[in-house]
């Protein structure tokens, strides 16, 4: 539906410059040109289509509905064993990070056995998007009632946005 190889002027696309001279010559006419927008969309899914492939390489917290539920007493109890801690209704285990935790030990241990919801989310320190990520890969389980009702921070910066590939219910135009 287009003339054009290559669409913008400076691209290597001889046979559309050969065209455009004889167009200018009066050898050739009704020259058919796709619409620019429809150029942009099909950028635009490539673009999509790379990005995918990229997110679907990348390791992903386990997802949500794929997580054992755990009672606060079981938590409490395995705490004792582990260094767990609770943050939005997710139990994490900190564990292998307790040393590397950016505002000392002492932070974490004391949240360990505890809900660390308020001092993650601002209380101590308003934590990173990269914080917030590390944290769901972190998740080992869900408190039994402890996420009735999701809310904006409870979903990790790097789960906002998702490349879909299929959407249900969704027709073409």
């Amino acid at each position: 539906m287009d003339y054009r190889n290559a669409v913008k002027w400076y691209q290597w696309d001889p046979t559309k410059w050969f065209i455009a001279v004889c167009s200018y010559l009066g050898a050739a006419s009704h020259l058919r040109v796709f619409p620019d927008v429809e150029v942009t969309r099909s950028q635009l899914t490539m673009k999509l289509k790379q990005l995918k492939t990229e997110l679907d390489s990348l390791p992903w917290p386990v997802a949500s509905d794929d997580l054992p539920i755990i009672s606060w007493e079981s938590y409490q109890e395995q705490s004792k064993e582990r260094s767990l801690v609770l943050v939005s209704g997710f139990i994490h285990d900190v564990n292998d990070f307790v040393d590397q935790h950016p505002g000392g030990q002492g932070i974490l241990q004391a949240y360990i056995g505890r809900d660390a919801t308020p001092a993650f989310f601002g209380g101590v320190y308003d934590h990173s998007n990269a914080a917030h990520n590390l944290l769901a890969s972190m998740r080992v389980g869900a408190l039994h009632g402890g996420l009735e009702q999701i809310n904006e921070d409870a979903v990790p910066p790097c789960q906002k946005l998702q490349v879909v590939s299929r959407v249900a219910g969704y027709k073409s135009e």
